[in-house]
């Protein structure tokens, strides 16, 4: 499903109309309106947006990855040097700490 299929289909099962949400995520309702008719197709305030309806962003976007500074460079040299050690502890460490992140994003788009 597309951002406007999921944010109409949600924000209607909320009860909220587009002026409701958007005072609520504290964007315009122009922005609402644009997302659901697809013409806006990604926004900086989805999580704003996601906040106001009490659901995750990926609920909205599945696709969606939050910025993070410096592009992810620190995580992934840390997450090189951990394989690299082949310390065993720390790898299972790892394993069970992605484990974790992708059972919580399953969650989500379930």
């Amino acid at each position: 499903m597309s951002i406007a299929e999921n944010l109409r289909r949600l924000r209607k099962a909320s009860g909220m109309s587009q002026k409701t949400l958007a005072e609520k995520a504290g964007v315009g309702q122009q922005l609402i309106s644009q997302l659901e008719r697809g013409e806006n197709t990604s926004s900086k305030k989805l999580p704003k947006i996601a906040e106001g309806l009490g659901c995750a962003v990926h609920d909205l976007d599945p696709a969606y990855r939050p910025n993070v500074p410096g592009g992810g460079d620190e995580v992934r040299e840390k997450f090189t040097q951990i394989v690299e050690s082949n310390d065993v502890n720390q790898l299972r460490l790892l394993d069970d700490y992605l484990d974790f992140l992708l059972s919580r994003q399953r969650g989500s788009t379930q």
